[in-house]
């Protein structure tokens, strides 16, 4: 499944992020792409509000994660800074995968090998400065029924 929109305005944006948040179950893992001011921590902010997260969501830039509670565990990843992750990197970023939680990753290229196949892959892209392009992918079955139910 395939979900893909444009001249999405950020209240629409972070509709998509609502139906997102209505979709995920612990465990899974979304990739988040797109390039600098596409609205990747704007989409975390709104799946971080609807899932109910009381601390304010930030990108985590220069820490790497930041770890939320909520209705779900949100693990929030970052890795622009990384230029690559070593086998014997002591990152550990397989470590952020967790049945318990939901992992979000913005600029996952430089980890993918370490983190794994994606349940998720969301692609955000500049149209104009007040509208995004957005593609969701599920990659699974069960998420693509996940996804259709959310939008119910």
């Amino acid at each position: 499944m395939v979900f893909e929109s444009s001249g999405v305005d950020l209240n629409q944006l972070g509709a998509l992020a609502r139906r997102m948040a209505r979709a995920l179950r612990a465990g899974d893992l979304v990739f988040l792409e797109g390039p600098l001011g596409s609205g990747k921590t704007a989409f975390v902010r709104a799946l971080g509000e609807a899932l109910e997260v009381r601390d304010p969501v930030r990108s985590p830039s220069f820490t790497l994660a930041n770890i939320y509670r909520g209705r779900m565990v949100l693990q929030h990843l970052d890795l622009y800074r990384l230029v690559e992750v070593g086998q014997e990197d002591a990152l550990a970023l397989e470590e952020y995968i967790s049945e318990d939680a939901v992992t979000v990753v913005e600029w996952p290229a430089v980890g993918a090998e370490r983190l794994g196949k994606p349940t998720w892959t969301v692609r955000l892209d500049h149209e104009s400065p007040e509208t995004r392009w957005v593609q969701i992918e599920a990659t699974t079955d069960e998420a693509r029924t996940r996804w259709e139910e959310a939008g119910v």
